[in-house]
């Protein structure tokens, strides 16, 4: 399933209120990238490469997706191009809030 980036900002946000630090990894242009989110910030990072990972850190993850980042990814542009989400922790989020209903 492809989740909006409202959906994912709302997920993750929902997952450092519960004193996490969830790992968002996202496949696109035959590469892997991480969003890491925190209490005051997040960070954005290309995966698995030699030549490093370019994290570069975000006050909100509204400035990450409005702004060019690693390998000039713009999510605001790019977000329909991303092939597959992983984050082990929505599981958590999905099965929690069915359980409630």
């Amino acid at each position: 399933m492809k989740y909006s980036f409202e959906e994912i900002k709302k997920k993750m946000n929902e997952l450092v209120e519960n004193v996490c630090e969830p790992e968002l990894t996202l496949y696109m242009y035959g590469k892997a990238y991480m969003i890491i989110a925190y209490g005051d910030h997040c960070s954005f990072q290309r995966c698995g490469f030699n030549d490093g990972s370019g994290e570069v850190n975000y006050k909100t993850l509204d400035e990450l997706y409005n702004t060019e980042t690693v390998d000039n990814i713009l999510l605001k542009r790019d977000w329909k191009d991303i092939e597959n989400f992983e984050c082990y922790d929505f599981d958590y989020i999905i099965t929690q809030s069915n359980y409630e209903e």
